[in-house]
C-alpha cells in the first residue's frame, strides 16, 4: 500500500489534488515524516493544499448535497425543533488537538470529508456558557451548574437533559466557495513551551510557521426536543435553549483558538449590520416550571413515556415526570396508566413506590418545657 501512495504523490505525478475525500488524504497520503529539520514544511503544504482542493471536487459537492438534503429532512423525534443557518465570522478549528500525523487535526465527517461541529462540542459550549454568564451577577442563578433550570436543559451524567443537541453540518454552498483554507500559526518560543526551566523565552526566538486547515462557510445549527411529549412548555423550553446556543457561539465561539478570534458563528444579518442588538438574560423570557400538586404518601395515576435513552418513566397529571427508586418498575407498555404511590416530591419530579409508605403523623403531645 506504501508504494502505490508515494507512486501517486511523486514529482509530476502528484494525484493527490484529484482526491474526492479530504479525511482520506489527510490520514493516508503522507509520503514523508513531517518530523524533519524543517519540520517537513513542505510536504505538509502539499497535503493541506491537496485536502482543500479536494473538498471542492464536483463529485464530492454533488453526492454531499443530496446527504445534506436528507439529513435536513430526518425526524428530530416528533416534538419541537429549531434550526438556522450561521456563519462564521471569521475562521472555525475544531479538533486542533486531535490525535493526527500531522501535529494538527480537524474534524471532517467520516463519510464525506467535510466539516462538521459535534453536538456534543456545542452542548458543552452551551452549558459552560449558560452557567458563567446566564447564571452569574445580572443573570439568574437557576441557571448556573447544578441549579434546576440547568440541569433541565442539559441533565446530568444519568439523564441527558431535555434538549438534543444535533451535529452542524457545513452547507453545501460553502463547499464551492471553499470551506476548508489553509492557515498557519507561529509559536515564537517553542523551548520555553516545552521545558520552562531550560530555556526562557527572549527577543531573539524565532516564530515557527506551523501550518494547519481552518473552516470558513456557513453552518445549519439545529436542536431538538428530547423531553416528555406532552410537555406544555416543550416550544418555550426548546427557544430558550437554541438562543442561548446562538448567543454562545457569537460571543465565545466553537473549536479551537477562541482566545484568537476563531470559531465565532453569527446570522448572516449580523455581517451585514442589519440585525438589532441582542435581548440580554433578563430580558429572556424564562418558560415557567409546574409545581408538584400531589404530596407524599398520595395514591395517583401515571403514564409511562418514552424515553431517548430507553429508560421507564412515569408522567403525572401534573405534567412532573417520576421514576421507581430501589426497587423494579412495572412493566408496562408506553402511554399505559398505572396506579402508583408517591415515595418522594421534588421541584425536579416524584419519585415512585409501588408499596404504600409509611408516613410518620405528629403525635398531637405538647412539647415539655
Amino acid at each position: 500500500m506504501r508504494r502505490p501512495i508515494i507512486q501517486l504523490a511523486t514529482p509530476g505525478r502528484d494525484r493527490r489534488p484529484q482526491g474526492q475525500h479530504p479525511g482520506l488524504i489527510l490520514q493516508r497520503y503522507l509520503t514523508r515524516p513531517v518530523a524533519e529539520k524543517d519540520g517537513g514544511s513542505t510536504e505538509k503544504g502539499k497535503i493541506l493544499r491537496a485536502a482543500a482542493q479536494s473538498a471542492q471536487n464536483e463529485a464530492l459537492r454533488h453526492i454531499y448535497a443530496l446527504a445534506f438534503d436528507r439529513w435536513t429532512k430526518s425526524p428530530s423525534g416528533g416534538g419541537p425543533h429549531r434550526s438556522e443557518d450561521l456563519k462564521t465570522a471569521g475562521r472555525l478549528i475544531v479538533g486542533l488537538g486531535s490525535e493526527n500525523v500531522l501535529e494538527t487535526g480537524i474534524r471532517l465527517h467520516h463519510t464525506y470529508g467535510l466539516p462538521i461541529i459535534p453536538g456534543s462540542a456545542l452542548k458543552g459550549l452551551a452549558s459552560h456558557y449558560c452557567a458563567q454568564v446566564w447564571g452569574q451577577a445580572g443573570g439568574n442563578h437557576l441557571f448556573q451548574k447544578g441549579r434546576d433550570y440547568h440541569r433541565l436543559l442539559f441533565g446530568t451524567t444519568d439523564d441527558g437533559g431535555v434538549i438534543r443537541f444535533h451535529d452542524a453540518w457545513v452547507l453545501p454552498e460553502s463547499i464551492h466557495d471553499g470551506c476548508l483554507r489553509l492557515d498557519v500559526m507561529t509559536p515564537h518560543h517553542p523551548d520555553w513551551q516545552r521545558e520552562q526551566e531550560k530555556a526562557p523565552p527572549t527577543d531573539f526566538d524565532s516564530p515557527t510557521p506551523i501550518p494547519f486547515l481552518s473552516v470558513a462557510g456557513a453552518f445549519r445549527v439545529t436542536i431538538s426536543w428530547a423531553g416528555p411529549a406532552a410537555d406544555s412548555q416543550a416550544e418555550k423550553w426548546t427557544d430558550l435553549a437554541f438562543t442561548l446556543l446562538k448567543t454562545a457561539l457569537q460571543d465565545w465561539g466553537v473549536g479551537g483558538k477562541t482566545s484568537s478570534g476563531y470559531g465565532r458563528l453569527v446570522p448572516l444579518e449580523v455581517l451585514t449590520g442589519k440585525v438589532a442588538d441582542r435581548q440580554s438574560v433578563a430580558a429572556v423570557p424564562i418558560p415557567s416550571r409546574p409545581e408538584p400538586k400531589h404530596e407524599r404518601g398520595e395514591r395517583i395515576t401515571v403514564t409511562r413515556i418514552a424515553d431517548p435513552k430507553g429508560k421507564v418513566k412515569f408522567q403525572a397529571d401534573d405534567g412532573l415526570i417520576g421514576h421507581f427508586a430501589g426497587e423494579t418498575p412495572p412493566s408496562v407498555d408506553v402511554g399505559q396508566t398505572i396506579p402508583v404511590w408517591v415515595a418522594n416530591v421534588s421541584p425536579q419530579g416524584y419519585t415512585f413506590t409501588q408499596a404504600q409508605p409509611k408516613i410518620s403523623k405528629p403525635t398531637g403531645k405538647p412539647r415539655r418545657r
